[in-house]
């Protein structure tokens, strides 16, 4: 590759450290479309693994007092890491295009009607378990197919209304679980070559500077200012997934 393109695989990756950062969530959604244009989706998925895992296990970290709050999400938690498989082999056998375009009307319907769906403490046990295990399963495949659990974690997850810590630290808990057992799906097929994970590794610096930028910035955020922010991540995700699926389909 030419040093132009490496220059902008290491904005993107700022970029996509400082979204994460700041709103904690959205780094795959961003990075992901934008280096399958220089490099193969594979490889950005590879590349991208590490510093995914990393950066949640920071915001893991610094919201581990909120660790209370997973009681309410085991379902969701136990069906998604054990589906993380299914994802990863797809990503090596099949087009995942259809499903990113599926996700991406799921997520603009889910901010059309989102104020109108219920507060999860308003349903019974069984209906909590049930909608945790099948948004789960569907969180679960999206990791292990593009480190890309994060819309599915926001809708199941604004459901319970958390506070802006405890929304952080759950969906990152459950990234961090996710994603790490792709990594781990990865290594076992042979996906970290000696380049792959150079590349990973190299990956950190430009992610990790982002990442500290946008988590100074989200310091400073009110709880209403962070989920208006959260929605509009959710909906630039939901643009992105929209126009690359139609894309490539139509390609």
């Amino acid at each position: 590759m030419s040093e132009i393109e490496w220059g902008l695989i290491a904005l993107i990756l700022f970029l996509g450290g400082l979204v994460k950062g700041g709103i904690g969530f959205g780094f795959p959604a961003l990075a992901v479309p934008l280096l399958s244009l220089i490099i193969g989706p594979r490889e950005a998925v590879v590349m991208l693994s590490v510093s995914v895992v990393v950066t949640n296990l920071d915001n893991v970290r610094r919201g581990i007092s909120e660790w209370r709050s997973l009681r309410l999400v085991l379902p969701y938690f136990i069906v998604g890491i054990v589906c993380v498989p299914l994802g990863v082999l797809f990503l090596r056998s099949g087009s995942p295009d259809l499903v990113r375009l599926v996700i991406g009307l799921v997520v603009f319907a889910y901010l059309g009607v989102q104020r109108f769906l219920p507060d999860m403490s308003n349903l019974g046990a069984p209906a909590r378990r049930g909608i945790g295990a099948g948004l789960g399963l569907l969180a679960g495949f999206l990791a292990g197919m593009a480190n890309l659990p994060g819309p599915v974690s926001i809708i199941y997850f604004s459901m319970f209304r958390l506070s802006k810590n405890a929304f952080i630290f759950v969906i990152n808990a459950f990234n961090t679980l996710t994603v790490g057992s792709a990594i781990l799906t990865f290594a076992a097929s042979g996906e970290y070559t000696p380049p792959a994970l150079t590349r990973a590794v190299l990956a950190l610096v430009p992610v990790y500077a982002g990442f500290w930028t946008g988590v100074r910035l989200r310091e400073r955020l009110s709880g209403e200012r962070f989920f208006r922010l959260v929605n509009v991540g959710l909906f630039g995700v939901a643009c992105l997934l929209l126009v690359r699926g139609l894309l490539n389909i139509l390609s």
